[in-house]
């Protein structure tokens, strides 16, 4: 749904300058203006934001015109960040972010515990933190466009306007704001119209384009379409000598999206599902065309667009192969680089069928709990998803329709997988076609480490260190929503796989009272004494399930298949089958216990919550039991 509308607008300052203008921004979506110099960009920004009358039309905001909005309510739901040209004196940049909050203020504008907050917030997103205490007029003008990009976030607005936000920044710094206005935008909902002048920029950011010429404004355009060449060309009335000295011929586009980890900006990649379903549809498109496409894209289901060239894209005897190749970005894994193989064989006669399995290089499914069937290709549900979606779309666009076959391949494999831990749960001769998302979302270990003691830290501070929930990560999140504990109103923090570290953050902010909510899957490696529960590390899940069954008497067949089992549910079902989960369940959650107090030594009471996401709640221990009580009565 529309949130900001332009009706038949006319824009300009005394007389129009542009007229009949109409589009419209959705939120969660990034659109870009661009056109040349003097087209009128800018005026059409601040027409959009209020700031100029229309000289004829209307502008629609959430569905009712600007003109009924008092200023304040209309700053609650716009906010907008010009090129900065003022001097200011003896202003810090805290306080040039704070005035993003006037809307909020009231009249005497005093800032609350509230207000600060959202502005260090803000200040923290765009990288300026650290400069916060000092003279807006002594900084750069790349660290006055942070400040001033702080300002309009911390405004919390539902639609953010910037032109020409870009100025001034270093190459660094344009990929830090291309990583920021991504998140408001997918992570936040909000609405972002901007304009820039940076076309390479335009074309990796925006989702939707309006193209503003000398005498014209286009239509909502397609990213693709916007770029074309004779579009380009047309746009800025270039000919073909001076189109082809600026962008020469065009190269294939490399995957780019980044993500902030504490300090470090890291760039993201795409998951074998991602590289199965680009090939599966890059063939496709071959078979139909008679064409190999110079690139193949498709939209992940996070929500961000994954563009590249294939390494090949050839007709064979049956139908189309087409190869992709793995890009891990900087998370460096066994995958990384490896080429992922379509291969596609239509199938006239069945409706809407897609059949997928794994060739050379992708593993086998041999024991029971994994997200596959004993038997089948190791290819998850996400990837056949994204690979029939795939499919699907392009039989509709070619009105094919039949279906099709398809034969996943990874080459290299069936050698990296031994690099793996497929043998052990029991994938066996190659890899997995992984991915919930299709997008990689590389960990920098230190730079995790870092922000989570600072997220203990701020919540210290708020919370006057007397209570924290720590969770190793999204599961522990739902468990939590679903069993009310987030109603609590105390501090919650995600601690990925360093349990270890932070305990002892939590020890050192001085808290009393600490609980650890987690999966089965995570917090049973606590019972031996892991506190760090990546895989990499140790992975003695079967070992201590096997233990524990021993100890409450458990047969040697049991201790087998407890030792074979691929998950900790594929455990937890043979414990039920030979009612034995209770007094196993029992040992574990007495040993979770005992290493978290060694751990705390002493400095604050803790207790674990252990959950599945198949059987539900698993069991608490005494102490965790305890803290419920009082924190739930008080």
């Amino acid at each position: 749904m529309s949130y900001c509308e332009a009706n038949d607008l006319a824009v300009g300052y005394n007389s129009p300058l542009l007229e009949h203008i109409k589009f419209a921004a959705e939120r969660g979506q990034i659109l870009t203006l661009i056109g040349p110099n003097g087209a009128g960009k800018s005026t059409l920004m601040k027409t959009l934001a209020a700031q100029l009358a229309p000289q004829g039309g209307t502008v629609l905001l959430d569905g009712q015109s600007l003109s009924v909005y008092a200023p304040n309510a209309r700053a609650r739901k716009m906010a907008l960040m010009v090129p900065h040209t003022n001097r200011t004196e003896l202003t810090t940049c805290f306080d040039v972010a704070a005035a993003g909050r006037y809307p909020y203020t009231g009249r005497l504008g005093i800032l609350s515990e509230e207000d600060k907050k959202q502005v260090f917030d803000a200040l923290h997103l765009v990288n300026a933190a650290d400069i916060a205490d000092r003279d807006f007029d002594k900084i750069s003008d790349g660290q006055r466009q942070r400040v001033l990009l702080a300002r309009a976030v911390c405004q919390k607005p539902e639609i953010l306007f910037l032109d020409e936000p870009t100025s001034f920044l270093d190459v660094k710094g344009k990929a830090e704001l291309m990583t920021i206005l991504r998140h408001l935008a997918k992570e936040k909902n909000t609405a972002i119209i901007l304009s820039l002048h940076e076309l390479d920029l335009a074309q990796k950011l925006s989702d939707a384009v309006v193209c503003v010429s000398l005498d014209s404004v286009s239509d909502i355009m397609t990213v693709k379409d916007a770029f074309q060449k004779e579009n380009i060309q047309k746009l800025y009335k270039m000919s073909d000598e001076e189109y082809t000295f600026l962008f020469g011929k065009k190269e294939p586009p490399k995957f780019e999206h980044y993500i902030r980890s504490g300090q470090k900006l890291l760039r993201c990649g795409y998951t074998t599902g991602t590289c199965a379903a680009l090939g599966a549809a890059g063939a496709a498109r071959l078979l139909f065309t008679g064409k190999a496409l110079e690139t193949v894209g498709l939209r992940t289901p996070k929500g961000i667009v994954v563009e590249v060239a294939p390494i090949y894209c050839e007709k064979t005897e049956t139908g189309a192969v087409c190869a992709i190749r793995k890009d891990g970005g900087d998370d460096i894994d066994a995958t990384d680089g490896l080429p992922v193989i379509a291969n596609v064989t239509l199938l006239p006669n069945e409706h809407g069928i897609v059949k997928i399995d794994g060739g050379t290089g992708v593993g086998r499914v041999t024991k029971p709990g994994l997200d596959q069937p004993v038997g089948a290709a190791a290819i998850n549900h996400v990837p056949r998803e994204m690979i029939t979606e795939a499919l699907l779309k392009e039989a509709k666009t070619f009105e094919y329709k039949g279906g099709f076959s398809v034969l996943v391949s990874i080459e290299g494999g069936e050698e990296a997988a031994k690099k793996t831990f497929n043998p052990h749960i029991g994938v066996i001769g190659g890899l997995s076609v992984l991915g919930t998302s299709g997008i990689v979302e590389p960990m920098s270990q230190q730079a995790i480490v870092d922000t989570m003691q600072l997220e203990i830290h701020q919540a210290a501070l708020k919370n006057g260190a007397r209570r924290l929930i720590l969770t190793p990560g999204n599961y522990g999140l739902d468990y939590l929503r679903e069993t009310n504990l987030t109603l609590l109103d105390i501090p919650i923090i995600k601690c990925s796989n360093f349990i270890g570290d932070a305990l002892d953050a939590a020890a050192t902010e001085h808290f009393e009272e600490v609980l650890l909510v987690g999966h089965i899957g995570k917090l049973v490696k606590v019972a031996g004494g892991i506190m760090n529960t990546h895989s990499r590390m140790a992975d003695c899940r079967t070992e201590l399930f096997c233990t524990y069954a021993a100890l409450a008497g458990a047969k040697k067949e049991v201790c087998e298949a407890l030792m074979q089992a691929a998950t900790t549910d594929a455990c937890l079902d043979i414990l039920d089958q030979n009612g034995l989960r209770e007094p196993v369940m029992h040992g574990l959650i007495n040993a979770v216990q005992l290493h978290l107090e060694r751990r705390a030594a002493g400095a604050f009471q803790v207790g674990a919550v252990l959950f599945s996401n198949q059987t539900g709640p698993l069991g608490q221990t005494e102490t965790a039991e305890k803290l419920l009580q009082k924190w739930k009565e008080s």
